[in-house]
């Protein structure tokens, strides 16, 4: 098993801490991420929700994805930085912002989902598959 994947956002009112294997890293490009995040894309580590604990009360923000599904970004009240996402088609998954993490460095992306929606001058590693429409299958 993997070391813990601490975090939390700039003001330290939230924090958290996910046990267990990561089971999912990348970036997204959808116009969605690239608009909530200020940049390009967002970049995630993907990982069981029931292995994540939260201290501090985040506030969630609830809205449909391009792909159709519900998303519920969660960030700090108080200062706004992004922590972790949830899609309502996977509850049980939970997706770390990778900028929320305490060692940037564990973060290693797979792929990148939403590769068509990418601006010019938001470029990936070339090596990283490219899922134009979406994201990869999740492990089980």
């Amino acid at each position: 098993m993997s070391a813990a994947l601490a975090g939390g956002c700039h003001c330290g009112a939230v924090r958290y801490v996910a046990r267990g294997e990561p089971l999912a890293a990348g970036h997204c490009q959808c116009s969605d991420c690239r608009r909530l995040s200020g940049t390009g894309h967002t970049s995630s580590v993907t990982v069981r929700l029931a292995d994540l604990r939260v201290t501090g009360t985040p506030q969630g923000y609830t809205h449909a994805t391009d792909s159709g599904n519900t998303l519920t970004r969660y960030f700090c009240g108080h200062c706004g930085a992004p922590l972790y996402s949830v899609n309502g088609t996977l509850p049980d998954r939970v997706n770390l912002r990778a900028s929320s993490l305490d060692d940037p460095s564990r973060f290693h992306p797979q792929s990148v989902a939403w590769s068509d929606s990418a601006p010019a001058w938001d470029v990936m590693h070339p090596t990283l598959p490219r899922y134009p429409r979406g994201r990869p299958p999740p492990k089980p």
